[in-house]
């Protein structure tokens, strides 16, 4: 058997400083504005927009794709700030092709892991450097940030999985993740009573 050149074993570097790898093949930045939807006060959203629209988290992706099979590598990059008392997240997705899971690794900070089914089953899983977890088919995913600084994963999931971010957008997480007296609470998101 011929190999083409895709079959080829390749490897990124991974900057445990940075919190991205090189080489990379695109890079995707979430402003407060792009996420508008999914924070709870929208007047406080306004009032980012209209400031600064600050930068919210960044995606650096690499596909490793070879004539039978992919595999996609992410790192998500997640400020830390809130917009009102809510924390700084990711939009959040649910995979099109239902039967692919995604494992995520977090490398820096802390913050949770929100999931989700479309049936209403929720799960929250408190994150901190050094923790893996493995999301399970057909449930959505969030992470929120609730440090200081800055809070860095890696993901690896198949590229023939996709995003379906529609049920999110439409009424986010059955949990939002709040400051509270200075710390970071669950609470019920009232657009899903």
């Amino acid at each position: 058997m011929t190999l083409k050149k895709e079959d080829y074993p390749i490897r990124v570097q991974y900057d445990w400083e940075m919190g991205e790898f090189f080489p990379k093949e695109k890079m995707v930045q979430r402003k407060v504005s792009d996420l508008a939807m999914m924070f709870h006060d929208q007047a406080a959203v306004k009032a980012a927009v209209t400031d600064s629209d600050p930068l919210v988290y960044e995606i650096f992706y690499y596909g490793f794709k070879t004539s039978k099979s992919d595999m996609a590598l992410g790192t998500t990059r997640i400020q830390p700030g809130k917009v009102g008392d809510e924390y700084y997240m990711t939009k959040g997705h649910f995979h099109e092709a239902e039967d692919q899971p995604e494992i995520y690794f977090c490398v820096k900070g802390e913050g949770y892991l929100l999931m989700e089914t479309r049936d209403g089953e929720f799960e929250a899983h408190e994150w901190t450097a050094g923790t893996i977890s493995h999301i399970p088919p057909m449930w959505a995913h969030r992470v929120v940030n609730t440090g200081k600084g800055p809070l860095v994963f890696v993901a690896s999931y198949h590229l023939s999985a996709g995003h379906d971010y529609g049920q999110i957008e439409a009424g986010g997480f059955l949990k939002r993740v709040v400051e509270r007296d200075g710390k970071a609470v669950l609470v019920l998101n009232e657009a899903r009573k």
